[in-house]
């Protein structure tokens, strides 16, 4: 379908095409938006790795507790019974924490490829001046091109030039907020 609104398109208008995925993937701004947010991640993952930690140690010791004991057993001690409510209400605590993290890095990396994309629009509009185009596509949406119309290398250079680095800001989700909100 491109390709059959492209062709008389070309012939009537100077038309360019940028690969967009490969901007993003080869750019100094992409590299460094995808270095920060891998940063982030791992700094979410380090803060979740105490309690997960003691989730693992808590629930081995009462596997070890409960082992051989049957469900009548284990339900006449009160003991192991608040032990085993209180393991379970922190480990909901801590899958929630888990998917708020989550949930957190997917709107940062989000955010920070929206202001990519609008960086890379600035790059793309500074080559299609220049060249004199009236129309640029999209590399995915085209099916062949001359590689004279396949402007992707001077919007990676003339991001370069202008967007070396991406901003990549932390999104936090407030606990207290998410919670009144349900």
């Amino acid at each position: 379908m491109a390709c059959a609104i492209a062709a008389p398109l070309a012939s009537a208008q100077s038309v360019i095409v940028v690969d967009t995925a490969r901007v993003l993937r080869d750019s100094l701004g992409g590299q460094d938006l995808y270095s920060k947010v891998e940063t982030i991640g791992q700094s979410m993952q380090a803060e979740l790795a105490p309690a997960q930690t003691a989730l693992q140690s808590e629930r081995q010791t009462l596997d070890t507790q409960v082992a051989g004991m049957t469900r009548e057993q284990v339900e006449a001690n009160p003991e192991l019974v608040a032990q085993l409510q209180s393991y379970s209400r922190r480990l909901q605590t801590h899958m929630a924490s888990t998917e708020r993290r989550s949930r957190e890095l997917q709107q940062t990396e989000t955010n920070a490829l929206n202001i990519f994309a609008a960086r890379m629009q600035e790059a793309t509009e500074t080559v299609r001046a220049a060249r004199g185009a009236d129309i640029v596509l999209a590399g995915v949406d085209v099916y062949l091109a001359s590689q004279t119309v396949n402007v992707t290398d001077e919007v990676i250079a003339q991001l370069n030039q202008t967007s070396p680095t991406i901003p990549v800001t932390r999104v936090v989700i407030d606990e207290n907020a998410e919670q009144a909100a349900q």
